[in-house]
């Protein structure tokens, strides 16, 4: 008779459920000067997956970008998308002042078949020497 410990069960029901843990990466910060183009990178475990990338600015709660086609409302023409399969690019043309914010990806459906997993990334902290630090 075979025996499972718990932590050997629960890892293999969240392997077979597709709920096991999916990988993103961002880089930590990036500083920019005003006017200058930023390309924030997102690195994906692999490339079945959607990215929508989200803005939070201090004091703020998150707020949704965009993904792929689909822009929040009064976003400016500046801010778009690049998918390169596991690598994926939020472009900010012409830097502003009021883009000073932490950028984050996040993933839907990502490494899973079925069902909608959602997972977020760690962030990338725009900032620059025209404008202060948070």
């Amino acid at each position: 008779m075979m025996f499972f410990s718990p932590a050997s069960l629960i890892g293999l029901l969240l392997t077979v459920t597709g709920l096991a843990a999916y990988t993103l990466s961002q880089e930590k910060s990036k500083s920019v000067k005003l006017g200058d183009t930023v390309k924030i990178l997102c690195t994906a475990q692999d490339d079945q997956h959607y990215i929508s990338w989200y803005r939070q600015k201090t004091g703020s709660a998150p707020e949704f970008l965009l993904r792929n086609n689909i822009r929040a409302s009064g976003l400016p023409r500046r801010f778009t998308y690049t998918d390169s399969g596991t690598q994926d690019y939020l472009n900010i043309n012409g830097v502003e002042s009021q883009d000073e914010a932490v950028y984050y990806c996040a993933c839907v459906s990502c490494g899973s078949a079925y069902g909608a997993a959602f997972q977020w990334s760690a962030h990338t902290n725009i900032y620059s020497a025209d404008f202060p630090l948070p």
